[in-house]
Parts: C-alpha cells; sequence; structure tokens
C-alpha cells in the first residue's frame, strides 16, 4: 500500500517542492529579486516566491510557490497548481487525480490541501505548516527516499536542489 501510494506521492511531492536555484546561479538580486545563492539564502529569514514552467497536451499548466524560511529551515509552504484547458476531459483527469492525492493527506492536521474546479481550470492549493505537521506521518506516508526532511526539519537547501532539476524560478518577496 505504501509503495502504491509513494510513487503517486513521490510525483505530487517533486512538483511541490520544485525550485531552480544554485550556488552557481548568479544575478544581480537588486535589479531582479533572484536569489544569488543557495549559501546566503540558508543563512536569513524572508519568504520565496517561486514559479515555474511545463508543457502539457491540451492543457497549460501552472506553477507557484510561496515559502517561508528561516536560515535552512522552512517554515510553511503555500503551493498553487493546475491547469487550463477549454477540453472538459483533462479537467475531469486532474481534477480526479488531485482528489485522490489530496484523500492521502485528509488525516494529516497542518497539511491542508483543496481542490477547485471552475468552468476551463482545475486548481490544487496546499498549505503545508512544517512547524506543526506530524513529519513523522508524512515520511510514513511518502518515503525517507527523496524528501526534504533531515533531522527533523523541513531543509530549504534539499527543496531548492531538488527544484533546480526542474527549473523553477524564485524572488526574494
Amino acid at each position: 500500500m505504501v509503495k502504491k501510494i509513494s510513487c503517486g506521492i513521490i510525483l505530487i511531492v517533486l512538483c511541490l517542492l520544485v525550485v531552480g536555484c544554485s550556488s552557481d546561479q548568479v544575478a544581480n538580486e537588486e535589479d531582479t529579486g533572484k536569489i544569488e545563492s543557495i549559501d546566503d539564502l540558508t543563512r536569513k529569514k524572508g519568504t520565496l516566491l517561486c514559479t515555474r514552467s511545463a508543457t502539457a497536451t491540451n492543457a497549460e499548466p501552472f506553477f507557484s510557490y510561496i515559502i517561508d524560511y528561516k536560515n535552512d529551515e522552512i517554515l510553511k509552504i503555500q503551493s498553487t497548481e493546475g491547469i487550463t484547458s477549454s477540453d472538459s476531459k483533462v479537467l475531469d483527469e486532474y481534477e480526479e487525480a488531485y482528489k485522490k492525492i489530496a484523500s492521502y493527506y485528509v488525516d494529516i492536521k497542518y497539511y491542508d490541501a483543496k481542490v477547485k474546479r471552475e468552468s476551463d481550470k482545475v486548481t490544487w492549493e496546499t498549505t503545508i505548516n512544517y512547524q506543526k505537521v506530524d513529519l513523522n506521518k508524512l515520511l510514513e506516508l511518502e518515503g525517507e527516499e527523496n524528501n526534504i526532511i533531515e533531522n527533523g526539519k523541513a531543509k530549504l537547501s534539499s527543496w531548492l536542489e531538488l527544484g533546480e532539476k526542474v527549473g523553477t524560478t524564485c524572488v526574494e518577496k
């Protein structure tokens, strides 16, 4: 059961936990707001606004994340993901998939997930309060492989490294 859930959860966790910022990625923060380096970022407190692009057949996906952090610890993540499409079958598929995934987390306090359906859009919104959520329950559900939880904390640097692989960009708020 956990293995089946893990496969689906890993996909969603990767979507939720994606950000592309590396130590060698340098930008002028005053002009762009982009992160200069992971090392600098994980030594302070703040909020990141992150997005990434993707493509899908008959749909336009969207991904955005707001991450509150202090040093190398994620305090809270608010994510909004979904698709826009004029094809109701595509919307049905995404809505069903998001609802199924949300059902796995329904009994975990401080992990709030909602699926919204509009005429041309399906949105999956989650808020994870890492200061209060039962990390053991999350690890039990998701597995420890490719997870951002280390030593009882959600690590920002791990989140950023996972995200680097899929090209999400962040700016400091």
